[in-house]
């Protein structure tokens, strides 16, 4: 189940084409943010989102990487 979530987040995130933040993201999926950054870390660690600060101190940003940012 845990495989398929990392999908459905990174799918998400890839639909948006630009950085979303985490408690954004939180609240579309309904799925507590803690339990969210720790599959956005995996998914961070396997190549295949940025995750980086918003211009707010408290924010964080989530953007997933496409073939267009390699391109």
């Amino acid at each position: 189940m845990f495989g398929r979530r990392k999908d459905i987040v990174y799918k998400v995130l890839a639909t948006k084409k630009r950085a979303v933040a985490l408690q954004n993201l939180s609240a579309e999926l309904e799925t507590p943010a803690p339990a969210l950054l720790k599959t956005v870390r995996e998914l961070e660690s396997e190549g295949l989102v940025e995750v980086f600060y918003g211009r707010d101190k408290a924010a964080i940003m989530v953007k997933a990487k496409t073939l267009e940012d390699y391109i």
